[in-house]
């Protein structure tokens, strides 16, 4: 069971860090692309698009809606407090490759009640290398995504010699939002339920086909159910994983009530069970996919 998930940014400082995101969220063994918007051509490359509320209306045009899932990141509490304790009537610079999101951060602080300071945007992608010098030699306090006032940001050679000696730089660390986190696990366990469920009606299929199957074909058979059974234990484990990572055990009980562990499926055990029994078995665990898809859409 293998599913190809592309990360979509406008540039590779962002693509990277969504995919760290995911990939600390779900599991090493999910196989994640970066790519920028502008390379995705249609959507034949990947079975899910991921990427952030900038880079949905471009996405949209070539990757049906269906098969995108926007991830909606937002900083710590630890930077939101770094910034409420910067001085009343100070300017703060907002540090990021374009305009949009300098725009939506300095509006997150301000619905956040940090509204005693000017929020001035430096979008570095999109304005004159002049006004950019300019800004930022007068920055004493910067603000913006850690990524981008890192060293391969602000930092880097082409802007850390227009910084002030006393600037404050307030990085933030973002995360994925409970709301989206809860929409990309679900879509996952959906694809998880569909794949093995399909895969225990075609076994189911060949069996009803063939009576009396020849030793050679049982064997195959035995073969695709001991993969099924390690393909329902890896999307149960994959999901626990993702459910607990996101915090959704503070959010909502109710979807933690399902222990995956107690549905994991031991294969030496079902080594001489009836190929029947064992396709049950792997049903009922895979309800247990389906129950988390179902309460995930209801957070």
């Amino acid at each position: 069971m293998k599913l190809n998930i592309a990360v979509v940014a406008s540039g590779p400082l962002i693509a990277g860090e969504i995919a760290g995101i995911i990939q600390s969220m779900l599991s090493e063994n999910i196989d994640i692309q970066t790519y920028l918007t502008c390379e995705i051509e249609d959507s034949s490359i990947a079975d899910i698009y991921i990427c952030a509320q900038t880079q949905l209306k471009s996405l949209s045009q070539v990757v049906p809606k269906e098969k995108i899932v926007l991830l909606d990141l937002m900083p710590n509490s630890k930077f939101f407090i770094a910034v409420a304790r910067i001085p009343k009537n100070e300017t703060v610079y907002i540090f990021n490759n374009h305009l949009e999101y300098a725009t939506i951060l300095g509006n997150y602080c301000k619905n956040l009640g940090i509204t005693c300071v000017e929020f001035v945007p430096i979008a570095y992608r999109e304005m004159p290398q002049e006004e950019i010098s300019a800004r930022l030699q007068k920055a004493k306090y910067i603000i913006g995504v850690d990524r981008f006032v890192g060293e391969g940001g602000l930092l880097s050679p082409a802007y850390r010699p227009y910084l002030r000696k006393d600037v404050t730089i307030i990085p933030a660390t973002r995360a994925a939002s409970v709301h989206s986190a809860c929409v990309l696990i679900q879509y996952i366990a959906t694809k998880f339920y569909r794949h093995i469920a399909d895969n225990i009606e075609k076994i189911k299929s060949d069996l009803q086909s063939n009576v009396s199957p020849a030793e050679a074909d049982l064997k195959k058979i035995r073969l695709e159910v001991n993969d099924l059974v390690v393909s329902s234990n890896k999307a149960l484990d994959i999901i626990q994983n993702a459910v607990t990572k996101s915090v959704l055990n503070n959010i909502s009980s109710d979807v933690i009530i399902f222990d995956t562990h107690s549905n994991r499926l031991d294969i030496d055990r079902l080594a001489n069970q009836p190929i029947c029994d064992i396709l049950e078995m792997i049903a009922g665990s895979n309800r247990t996919l389906h129950l988390i898809a179902e309460k995930l859409t209801k957070l």
